[in-house]
């Protein structure tokens, strides 16, 4: 067995039976395990949770980067996308749910789906498939669907009580009902809200962004259960510009955080930034709570994406170049002090800082003079 240096003659050979019974059509497209025969994993489960353009993805690929680690992207949205799936999900997330529903979860968690197992790709324990062979394949797939099922067999390993299997999923209500039932800790990753609410209007002026996030309607619709005990009005919301609209979802995401941690769920917070400017000894923290040691194909990573390099998802388009993994500011940290302005982060300061300690986990970011803004007076001003 070799650990992704090299190909070896089984998989080859098993590779390419998978490929005739594609073509025969013999092999379904999208078979869907039945709870009792689905494949129950040993490995630890671990959420990554943030806010959107919170630096998750980054962060996601740091711990895929380890070969005991087996990592997803928002699977949680992606299987409610399938009919067939959604009710595993809404069940789970209305505390009905069985252990069957769990580990049926945990399975199509594990699979290696296009939509949820995404480049840069890295040697796996767990997995024969080397990362170059993972990622021709992931290409061809997303070029032809009847390739699918090729990926898929490469990208699925057995997991073990010595791997882990790391989620990225934005937080929503009742996703603590969905961890407590596969026993999954939560590692939470904040970044400063300007930041964040920075890269996401950058984003949805791209066009590659939602820009629901942004509507006042659907920001109540989807929030107002958390917004009213803190005060916020609807009008409030309605009166708010596209910036200061993302920064009550970017609020709300701390008060689904809040939950976690007082919660029975295992929980470890992390800030963006530290990770950044100390990311040896941030990440190896890290992996101690999450009981690995640091790998050196960790730091290589590291390494490797804080500097301006090809992409293979910038071949796909702007959409993909935006979500790389390779940090092409100049300062991932401190780039919404020069890109907003001054108003902007006022509004968003003004927003957050009167529920949440900005000032504990990024001192001296708060404007040291209050600024009030008409539209939120007098509830949200920032007291100096």
């Amino acid at each position: 067995m070799t650990f992704g240096n090299k190909i070896e003659p089984e998989l080859i050979t098993v590779t390419m039976n998978k490929l005739r019974s594609v073509e025969r059509g013999t092999h379904a497209l999208s078979s869907i395990p039945d709870a009792d025969q689905a494949t129950t994993s040993a490995a630890r489960c671990v959420l990554l949770a943030g806010s959107a353009r919170g630096g998750t993805s980054w962060a996601l690929k740091t711990l895929d980067a380890h070969p005991a680690i087996c990592g997803c992207h928002e699977p949680f949205y992606q299987l409610t996308k399938d009919e067939s799936l959604r009710g595993l999900v809404d069940r789970l997330k209305d505390g009905q749910g069985t252990e069957q529903d769990a580990r049926l979860l945990i399975s199509m968690t594990t699979k290696g789906r296009v939509e949820t197992h995404k480049p840069p790709f890295f040697p796996k324990h767990f997995l024969k498939a080397p990362a170059m062979l993972r990622t021709g394949a992931w290409m061809s797939a997303r070029a032809f669907n009847s390739l699918r099922p090729i990926f898929e067999y490469l990208e699925t390993g057995n997991l073990t009580d010595d791997h882990r299997l790391v989620i990225k999923n934005r937080p929503f209500p009742h996703l603590d009902r969905v961890l407590k039932s596969i026993n999954s800790d939560v590692l939470i990753l904040l970044r400063h809200p300007c930041g964040v609410v920075n890269s996401w209007l950058r984003g949805i002026r791209m066009g590659v962004m939602d820009g629901s996030s942004a509507d006042p309607a659907t920001t109540w619709k989807r929030y107002s259960q958390y917004l009213e005990p803190i005060g916020l009005t609807e009008q409030q919301l309605f009166n708010m510009s596209e910036t200061g609209v993302l920064a009550v979802n970017w609020l709300v995401d701390t008060l689904i955080f809040r939950q976690y941690e007082s919660s029975n769920l295992r929980t470890r917070t992390v800030v963006y930034e530290d990770l950044v400017s100390n990311p040896i000894d941030e990440w190896t923290r890290v992996f101690e709570w999450m009981g690995l040691p640091f790998d050196p194909a960790v730091k290589s990573f590291l390494t490797d994406s804080s500097k301006p390099r090809f992409d293979i998802r910038n071949l796909m388009g702007k959409k993909y170049a935006y979500f790389s993994v390779q940090r092409r500011e100049k300062s991932p940290k401190e780039s919404w002090r020069t890109d907003m302005t001054s108003y902007d982060i006022a509004e968003v300061m003004n927003i957050v800082t009167p529920h949440f300690q900005v000032d504990h986990y990024w001192p001296t970011t708060t404007p040291s003079r209050p600024v009030v803004l008409k539209t939120l007076e007098p509830t949200l001003a920032i007291i100096p």
